[in-house]
């Protein structure tokens, strides 16, 4: 278990530092609170789409009730633990795989980070490909880094949610389709 939590802290550090930044000049707003907005940047440009929010103010979330055990275990082929913070005080949900039997680093996250992070305009990088997504909330995109990580980031009026799927072996194209149908899920109860 200790190696799962490890080995997602490091993910959402990584996804983090590839997020959005205060030179996008979006407020930034926590699923669950409001933050005062950042120091406009000098270097601001128009987004081609825009990420403001639709309408409504942020919703208060607790992402370890957005989707259920059964939900998680359906996704990843094993049971599940019961959703739980990876962290104290964290915002995230980890849904850890609990095989019948040996030792599994598979599971799913569900995340919330602040709206000022969601850019789906961000440009893919050397080793991070940025995929806009269709269909999903206001606006989508997956965030892969290969080799089995994909990350979906989802807004949905101001709130913005993200859904890691760690699954050994799994193709690519396999945890985009896993990652959307939880995030139809979520989307249909926020």
């Amino acid at each position: 278990m200790r190696r799962t939590l490890v080995l997602l802290a490091a993910t959402a550090v990584l996804v983090a530092a590839c997020g959005g930044s205060a030179a996008t000049g979006n407020p930034q707003v926590n699923a669950t609170q409001t933050d005062a907005p950042p120091a406009a940047s000098a270097a601001v440009s128009a987004p081609a789409v825009t990420t403001a929010p639709s309408v409504g103010a942020p919703k208060t979330l607790d992402a370890c009730k957005l989707i259920t055990m059964d939900e998680a275990a359906a996704v990843l082929g094993v049971p599940v633990d019961a959703g739980a913070p990876p962290t104290s005080g964290s915002s995230s949900c980890l849904f850890a795989a609990h095989p019948t039997t040996g030792f599994s680093l598979d599971g799913v996250t569900i995340g919330l980070p602040h709206l000022a992070e969601f850019d789906p305009n961000k440009k893919s990088i050397a080793g991070i490909t940025i995929t806009p997504v269709t269909g999903v909330g206001d606006a989508a995109y997956y965030v892969s880094l290969g080799a089995g990580y994909v990350n979906l980031n989802v807004r949905k009026g101001q709130t913005v949610f993200s859904v890691d799927i760690l699954l050994s072996k799994a193709a690519d194209a396999k945890l985009m389709d896993a990652e959307k149908s939880i995030a139809m899920l979520i989307v249909g109860r926020i």
